[in-house]
């Protein structure tokens, strides 16, 4: 049977109803992570709460910031942008006063960030890798998918270097995402809200506008 939603992530979490997902990778946490001071701290993943103390890490800094619902859920006490994405971020911190801003995030973490605000501090605090297996298996899933949603800029690239995207409806997360699929030549729509399920509704809204 021809799956409606195929949901493209990194790794395992929560899948909305009316989609199947599959992770295609792994996290590997680094060891002996330095945060260095600074005035905005903030945290581009859930993940970055296994690597370091943010209970501690929170005494240091006067504002914390998450890139969107599920990091804030996870860290707790922290400031939300409107975009939750790197651009999100970056005028976030573009609206408060001038501080010095260190961002915690994977080693793989797109340049979004760093272009808008050359003078953020990053500190890689964990690394992802794709499981060939895993790409393997969702690209058979996408085959017969009629949609198919890609969580992050690497999911794009990995999926977009070995499956065959034409005639589904791609959706891009956000705007770091899209990014890399027009740099890829990749058609597609982006959710209006980066989060999996509000990407997973897109996509099932355009089925049922009968986009392509």
């Amino acid at each position: 049977m021809e799956a409606e939603v195929v949901v493209v992530r990194l790794k395992e979490g929560p899948c909305p109803e009316g989609a199947t997902c599959i992770s295609i990778g792994w996290v590997e946490l680094r060891k002996n992570v330095v945060v260095p001071d600074g005035d905005y701290l903030v945290v581009m993943s859930p993940v970055v709460a296994d690597v370091v103390n943010l209970a501690e890490l929170k005494k240091r800094f006067k504002c914390i910031i998450c890139v969107g619902p599920s990091t804030a859920e996870r860290v707790g006490g922290c400031v939300v942008p409107r975009e939750f994405t790197s651009f999100g971020i970056a005028r976030l911190l573009k609206e408060m006063a001038p501080g010095r801003v260190v961002v915690l995030r994977s080693s793989a973490g797109n340049e979004v960030l760093r272009s808008l605000m050359p003078e953020v501090i990053e500190v890689p605090v964990y690394d992802i890798y794709i499981d060939e297996g895993k790409l393997k298996e969702a690209t058979r899933l996408i085959e017969s998918a009629k949609t198919v949603v890609l969580t992050s800029s690497t999911v794009a690239e990995a999926v977009a270097r070995r499956a065959d995207l034409g005639g589904k409806v791609v959706v891009a997360i956000g705007r770091v995402t899209s990014e890399k699929l027009k740099e890829l030549g990749v058609r597609h729509i982006v959710a209006e809200e980066s989060t999996i399920k509000n990407a997973v509704w897109t996509a099932l809204n355009a089925l049922r506008r009968g986009a392509k």
